[in-house]
């Protein structure tokens, strides 16, 4: 079961500015939908922090990142480049990282609301 706030490595192709390469992801799309289909939405993250904004590049302190038992990875404190928003085929979710918990989560929800102009 692929949940919401779920965190996975992805490889990501891109052009330009956009996030490519290896990097943690958040699956940000509801549960029931990414257990229906065969996509989901998720925010890339990165550890520069000094790109964090209070508006749409969330700051995840480690606190808030639950690894996974079966992650070998370290965890740091990290961003949510809520801007770089994509959807994606399960099938390109690697190893699960861990997840959020439900305080990061809501904070990654309110930086989507923030791109999309959500109110």
């Amino acid at each position: 079961m692929i949940e919401q706030g779920d965190i996975y490595w992805i490889t990501l192709t891109g052009s330009g500015s956009e996030q490519k390469g290896r990097r943690p992801c958040i699956v940000m799309s509801r549960t029931s939908v990414n257990n229906a289909g065969a996509t989901v939405v998720v925010v890339p993250m990165t550890t520069k922090t000094g790109t964090a904004n209070p508006y749409y590049r969330i700051i995840l302190p480690v606190a808030e990142l639950l690894k996974d038992p079966n992650c070998s990875s370290s965890l740091q404190d990290s961003v949510a480049k809520c801007d770089h928003v994509r959807v994606l085929d399960k099938s390109l979710l690697e190893q699960k990282i861990g997840k959020l918990t439900h305080t990061a989560v809501i904070a990654v929800e309110l930086g989507l609301a923030f791109v999309f102009d959500i109110r």
